[in-house]
């Protein structure tokens, strides 16, 4: 029986580069399960962009993380899909650079329960289907560290999605699954796109490295915590050096 994982928001951004990675190193029998948000273009490029050979082990499905009730049917997709799971990554996230003064109580609401509540219960609706030796990688941030002066509700979510981590370790020793959580400062995906070279400079002359992080390194340190057997209730940081100067 094959290795099944699933990413959420897997389809752009870290959450893509981390099923690439994945796949890259999967086994023929292995399935690799990612959802995404609403972006059909988007997710069919993902699967058109992969060789042949990896294109049959994955299956993309559309679920809004935000929402409980469309979870709970990516829930039963996958049950019925896969019957279990080995690694989950869960990875969905949304922010908005709106004034803290500005915020709307459905707009919070819907930030929190995409970065928090609804993977909370998606953990729990997934623990029955976790293979002993099972992992889980949930997608923090450094800004749930430190705080930032652009998103008060993203890195209020990300310091829970880092407290959760270790409060799951406890929940799911009987089932011998380990949980950890990685915690990227400022890599390149689209959520930058927008951003001005002014802006880029600034923040660059606060990281030791001077560039934003690329998804291809904060993959590749993804797996290796999923694949470390001995890692568990971990936090881990890739930003750089952030903030050393």
């Amino acid at each position: 029986m094959g290795k099944v994982s699933v990413i959420t928001g897997g389809t752009s951004g870290i959450g893509r580069a981390v099923a690439e990675k994945i796949l890259a190193a999967s086994a023929k029998d292995d399935q690799v399960i990612v959802s995404y948000g609403s972006n059909e273009k988007r997710a069919e490029e993902f699967r058109e962009s992969l060789p042949g050979e990896l294109r049959e082990r994955v299956t993309t499905v559309r679920a809004d993380m935000s929402s409980y009730e469309k979870m709970l049917k990516l829930v039963q997709f996958i049950r019925e899909q896969a019957g279990h799971v080995d690694w989950l990554v869960s990875n969905a996230g949304v922010s908005t650079y709106a004034r803290y003064e500005d915020y709307t109580f459905e707009e919070w609401t819907r930030i929190v329960n995409t970065n928090l509540s609804v993977p909370v219960f998606l953990i729990r609706e997934l623990r029955p289907l976790m293979r002993e030796g099972g992992s889980i990688l949930l997608t923090g941030s450094h800004a749930g560290n430190q705080a930032y002066s652009s998103s008060l509700v993203y890195g209020v979510t990300k310091a829970a999605v880092h407290f959760l981590a270790k409060s799951l370790v406890k929940e799911l020793e009987p089932l011998g699954v380990r949980v950890n959580a990685i915690a990227p400062g400022f890599i390149q995906t689209a959520w930058h796109e927008g951003r001005s070279r002014e802006s880029y400079d600034r923040i660059n002359k606060k990281i030791a490295l001077h560039r934003f992080g690329e998804t291809k390194e904060v993959a590749d340190l993804a797996y290796a915590i999923l694949a470390n057997g001995y890692m568990n209730g971990s936090v881990v940081d890739i930003h750089g050096g952030y903030d050393y100067f």
